[in-house]
């Protein structure tokens, strides 16, 4: 409705309206909800890279918990004082629960999110399912691969091992049909 207002003004050649116009469309954007979540393996780091985004670190009591052993029992939101709009939603990572991965997109309600897929050490099937899922969805995903440090300390070139990784994650997307542009 609002293009539609600023499209008209323009063609008015209304300044005065197109400027309110403009600014009252982004007001609307500005307060529309964003739920975002971590999806991944257990163990990628969702939990801390949330905390990373949210500028906290991991050990304060409003972050979410990291621990060795499956620390993310269950869904929890975040929020940050930098995107007062968005909503980080910390899940169990894939394979914490004994469900087949069906069952697991849908007790997590994967519908309501748009999804940053964390990877670390490997990309997994799991990965490559709940991209898949993200596509059939019609949602756009990103890839975030976490404890990039200790993949660089094996001694390789790091440009090198940047683009292993890159290319087994695109290789893996496109044995599914992922991606496919």
């Amino acid at each position: 409705m609002e293009a539609m207002n600023v499209e008209k003004a323009s063609a008015d050649g209304n300044l005065p309206e197109v400027i309110s116009n403009i600014k009252e469309t982004l007001k609307i954007v500005s307060r529309t909800p964003v739920n975002i979540t971590m999806a991944g393996d257990s163990g990628n780091g969702m939990s801390t890279f949330i905390s990373a985004l949210r500028n906290t670190g991991h050990e304060g009591k409003a972050s979410p918990p990291t621990e060795l052993v499956k620390a993310t029992q269950r869904c929890a939101s975040y929020f940050s004082s930098h995107f007062s709009n968005v909503v980080l939603w910390d899940l169990p990572g894939t394979g914490s629960a004994t469900t087949t991965l069906e069952n697991y997109l849908m007790e997590m309600q994967f519908n309501r999110y748009d999804f940053i897929m964390v990877a670390s050490a490997q990309f997994s099937m799991n990965h490559v399912m709940l991209a898949k899922t993200a596509e059939d969805m019609g949602k756009k995903f990103y890839i975030v691969w976490t404890k990039l440090d200790m993949d660089l300390s094996t001694g390789a070139l790091p440009e090198v091992q940047l683009l292993q990784i890159r290319e087994n994650v695109l290789e893996n997307l496109q044995k599914e049909r992922v991606c496919e542009y």
